[in-house]
């Protein structure tokens, strides 16, 4: 009990050291978990604002490339036809202007361009290379009325707010020709004359000023959303050269033309803040469509005026809310990022728990088998002490007396002389059978077929041992026609002995008794060979033990009955060595069966 309770006492001291730390951390892990879970619920309103931010400023970024890519564009590319500036030599060259062969930017419905005057000049619509199959007429037409809505519109502000509202002035000088063929020659004999005339006007530049952009977005008829940029081009056209007839109408007149370009409606309101959204919203967030604001108890949403975020400038003040936008951060999407955390930290707390006691456990029964075992060891050197003590104290005795002469009857002298050889054969069988263990566990033996009663058969004598006149205390009913098995002599003697001289030792005979039964027998493909005993049998809680090396039921200190706890362990290695099993069986009508059985050799 001494010895279970100090085993116990420094394991539970180790599993504290183990275990604590892992506690601790676990528990300060789990604490920082749901401070970070609460921190981020509170914090949802300043997530919500955050996201809003992010997804505006990459709005405004993506739509500042499309006007910054627009500002750059010359403004004679904004005719049906234009001269190249880079043209090479006197002669004037006429193409096709960009905006009507080249592809249209999915940005952008159509260019437009008309004079700036309070009377009814002419709208330039361009459309690009709008497509194959389309009424391209129609849609131009469709166009020109909403650029000549704008126009109403643009000159119904007064000349002045406009002109005083305006940024971003730059002044560059385009070629008189280029300029020119902008003013609309289009006509075969217009253009004839500035070809005749090209060479006279090489050299000439006109100044003209360009202004930013400016947004304007307002719902034509109430209904048709309207979001267009334009800007201001001013020149004035003088220092034309003599003989060009063509440019004397316009000689000394100053011109203000209005530039810009229709956005595609779908993709303002629709794919510009879903691409940046998908760009820069993650996790819990989302961008949420036009509607009634969807704050509950779920989420948080921050409100994205895009109208006013793009910087568009309004008529009515209503139409700054158009196409409302929300950024929503969702709370249970925390909440289930927060479960799922919570459930992997369960899981590997779980884990390590099961693998802490696993180990635990594993440690605890390997320390209780070592100890065991140095008990056992114990007991096995007490025993051995105790079963050297005697054969030596009785051998040094007899040859004393022998030595000294106390006797010189010759029977005692034999007497005497037989003491001392049975005890000598008794050390000589306590070291066999130490030496026979380590025999038995360090070399391997190969079964032959042979006959297991007629091996016992030739063993009966020495096993019955009658010594000195005494009763036969061994009995045999061995089976004839017993099939063979595979053994060897040396297994089955060894087996046999030491079955036979365990039951001696611990279920002697008394006078009159039931003998020791040695038999065999065969059954279901083996070969058995039994001892069995009248003797008190095997507590339920010993036998799985009783064939374990040294191993001895009680205490070596109050043991009356002789032994080394190897006996019945050399008869399971005689066993194991060719293959055969040992076990213990609870006898009927009381006592025990010892039984190994031996494979048949077919």
């Amino acid at each position: 009990m001494r010895r279970l309770r100090t085993t116990r006492t420094s394991l539970g001291l180790f599993g504290a050291l183990l275990v604590m730390p892992t506690l601790v951390l676990g528990a300060l892990y789990w604490r920082e978990l749901v401070n970070d879970y609460e921190a981020q619920l509170e914090s949802i309103p300043q997530a919500a604002q955050s996201a809003k931010d992010r997804i505006v400023a990459s709005m405004v970024e993506r739509f500042q490339k499309l006007l910054e890519s627009e500002a750059r564009r010359p403004f004679t590319h904004y005719g049906e036809i234009f001269s190249p500036e880079d043209a090479i030599g006197s002669d004037l060259a006429l193409t096709e202007s960009p905006l009507v062969s080249e592809e249209r930017p999915r940005e952008i419905e159509a260019w437009f361009s008309f004079e700036f005057d309070y009377g009814e000049t002419e709208i330039h619509v361009l459309q690009g290379d709008a497509g194959k199959g389309e009424n391209l007429a129609r849609k131009e037409n469709y166009l020109s009325s909403a650029i000549a809505d704008f126009r109403k519109r643009y000159l119904g502000e007064g000349l002045y707010s406009r002109l005083t509202g305006l940024q971003g002035e730059k002044t560059t000088t385009y070629p008189l020709a280029a300029v020119a063929v902008f003013l609309g020659y289009k006509e075969q004999a217009q253009q004839t004359c500035l070809k005749a005339c090209a060479s006279k006007m090489e050299g000439h530049e006109v100044p003209v000023n360009v202004f930013d952009f400016e947004l304007d977005f307002y719902l034509q008829d109430g209904k048709r959303p309207r979001a267009i940029a334009s800007r201001r081009i001013s020149f004035p056209i003088e220092d034309v050269p003599a003989n060009v007839p063509c440019l004397a109408s316009i000689e000394g007149e100053v011109f203000t033309i209005i530039q810009g370009f229709i956005l595609q409606p779908e993709w303002l309101f629709n794919e510009l803040p879903q691409l940046q959204a998908r760009r820069v919203l993650a996790g819990a967030e989302e961008l949420l469509t036009l509607g009634p604001s969807y704050e509950d108890a779920t989420r948080s949403v921050a409100t994205i005026n895009l109208i006013s975020e793009l910087g568009f400038d309004t008529a009515e003040p209503e139409e700054r809310w158009y196409r409302q936008l929300e950024v929503a951060v969702d709370r249970e999407e925390i909440r289930r990022r927060f479960e799922k955390q919570s459930q992997r930290f369960l899981l590997v707390a779980f884990m390590l728990v099961l693998t802490l006691s696993t180990g635990m456990v594993f440690m605890y029964r390997s320390v209780s088998k070592e100890l065991d075992h140095a008990h056992r060891m114990q007991n096995f050197v007490a025993a051995v002490t105790h079963e050297l003590r005697t054969p030596i104290s009785t051998i040094q005795l007899h040859a004393e007396m022998l030595l000294e002469g106390w006797t010189t009857d010759p029977e005692v002298v034999k007497t005497y002389h037989a003491r001392i050889l049975r005890e000598t054969k008794r050390l000589s069988t306590l070291v066999e059978r130490v030496l026979e263990k380590s025999r038995l566990k360090e070399r391997t033996t190969d079964p032959v077929r042979a006959n297991l009663s007629e091996i016992l058969q030739e063993l009966e004598h020495d096993l019955v041992g009658v010594e000195e006149g005494g009763p036969r205390d061994v009995r045999f009913e061995l089976e004839r026609d017993l099939p063979p098995a595979w053994l060897t002599p040396e297994a089955v003697v060894g087996i046999a002995t030491n079955l036979v001289e365990n039951a001696r030792k611990y279920a002697p005979v008394p006078a009159g008794g039931e003998p020791i039964c040695v038999r065999t027998r065969s059954r279901e493909g083996h070969v058995y060979i039994e001892v069995a005993d009248r003797g008190p049998g095997v507590p339920a809680g010993e036998r799985d033990r009783i064939f374990e090396a040294f191993y001895r039921v009680g205490s070596e200190a109050t043991r009356t009955t002789k032994g080394t706890g190897l006996g019945l362990h050399l008869v399971q290695l005689f066993a194991e060595s060719v293959g055969a099993q040992a076990q213990y069986l609870p006898r009927d009508g009381g006592g025990s069966i010892f039984q190994v059985a031996f494979k048949t050799a077919g």
